[in-house]
């Protein structure tokens, strides 16, 4: 299952404007960690958290969605083997967990991570934290042969544009033909909001821009906005029966 979600950005000064972005929408609080970690810093939501901002070279804004693995060599291995290519790790973080970073064989990045003392996600599927995650790339049907066997998952085609990758009973993630051929493929963290107006209005009080006012998806509706620091498209799911229903 998915158990983090962490952004990369250059410099303190995106950082800190990031952390303000999403104190505005979401109430956040951020315990940021020390020079020798990067100044790694977690969000969160009372007390919980909910996501990483990563401050190093070359960080370009985009989320990283991780894995959660109990075997992070052996995970790594089979990810090798159905065609992914491992650039980074696995590799310890102290004491905290193991990590690695993936390019699956649509060229998504992806994380493993096997939890030392931090866990990863300490709330989910509540207004300010992820609700749902979606793989977008120009080859679904590749992407979702991939994830469902490097994860175990089943996969649930109702469609032939619906894959659905489920743990038992519980749907946690789509694996879609992305509207915009032209993107490179990639992996969408979705987090719920209280309301989609109030995100609106908040995204663009705070120099952001909103793309997709509001569109219905099954059980809920989403907004589309390109947040104000690094111009990435951000998705938020409406709260209600979402979350209920699985």
């Amino acid at each position: 299952m998915p158990n983090w979600v962490d952004v990369m950005v250059e410099t303190t000064e995106q950082r800190e404007a990031l952390m303000a972005f999403y104190n505005a929408l979401y109430g956040w609080t951020f315990d940021v960690g020390a020079e020798e970690m990067g100044y790694y810093t977690i969000a969160s939501h009372d007390g919980r958290a909910v996501m990483g901002l990563g401050q190093g070279p070359g960080g370009e804004g985009k989320f990283i969605v991780y894995f959660a693995t109990d075997d992070i060599e052996k995970s790594a291995a089979k990810a090798t083997e159905l065609g992914a290519n491992i650039f980074m790790g696995p590799m310890d973080v102290m004491d905290v967990g193991k990590m690695a970073l993936v390019l699956d064989p649509v060229g998504a990045v992806h994380g493993l991570w096997q939890a030392g003392t931090f866990p990863g996600f300490g709330v989910v599927y509540e207004p300010g934290t992820a609700g749902w995650f979606d793989h977008a790339s120009n080859d679904p049907a590749t992407a979702a042969a991939y994830y469902t066997a490097l994860t175990g998952m089943t996969l649930n085609e109702s469609g032939p544009d619906m894959r659905v990758l489920q743990n038992g009973e519980q749907w946690f993630a789509s694996i879609s033909q992305d509207q915009m051929p032209d993107r490179p493929a990639q992996w969408n963290p979705i987090y719920i909001g209280d309301s989609l107006q109030r995100v609106r209005d908040t995204v663009r009080a705070q120099g952001g821009s909103v793309v997709v006012e509001e569109m219905p998806v099954p059980g809920s509706a989403i907004t589309v906005f390109a947040e104000p620091v690094m111009n990435t498209l951000v998705t938020v799911m409406q709260a209600g029966d979402h979350a209920d229903e699985e």
